[in-house]
């Protein structure tokens, strides 16, 4: 971005060279009037919006000072209510117990277990009377009434094509 910026500079300052070299005298007279007037007409138009900006505020100062006022006082009505201190109270509460809980947690994950048979069990149960180790219950699928099963197909999966 600097060698972009250096190089659009250098370009301007050319362009403004050769332009100036082959300007005539009158009409670098009447550039420089131009950009004089130009100057003139700007600096009246900040001074006229500053002179607006202070009478503004001169004419509603009552009205900004008490906008001013009744926010402190609210500001100063909420710090000052007993909801708020509540509230973070009980944040402040509610954060130290959770530091308490992490850090007794902690604690618990860090000791070894005595007996991992009696802490940790690997074996799961089903319940079911059907369902016997040598027995393994067969997928079964269901088409809305009026289908049929569909022919077996002769891909390598032998799915049912549909």
């Amino acid at each position: 971005m600097k060698k972009s910026f250096l190089l659009g500079l250098g370009a301007a300052a050319a362009s403004a060279f050769v332009i100036s070299k082959k300007l005539t005298e009158s009409q670098k007279d009447r550039i420089a009037m131009k950009i004089d007037e130009t100057l003139l007409n700007l600096r009246d138009t900040a001074v006229k919006y500053d002179k607006y900006a202070h009478d503004y505020l001169d004419e509603n100062r009552d009205t900004i000072n008490n906008f001013k006022q009744s926010i402190s006082d609210r500001f100063n009505h909420l710090k000052d209510e007993s909801v708020v201190s509540d509230a973070f109270s009980s944040l402040k509460q509610a954060t130290s117990d959770l530091k308490t809980y992490i850090q007794d947690s902690k604690d618990d994950i860090d000791q070894p277990f005595e007996d991992h048979d009696d802490v940790m069990q690997d074996d799961i149960f089903i319940d079911d009377p059907n369902f016997g180790e040598e027995d393994e219950l067969k997928t079964v699928t269901f088409f809305p009434e009026g289908w049929k099963e569909p022919e077996k197909s002769l891909d390598d999966n032998n799915e049912p094509q549909l």
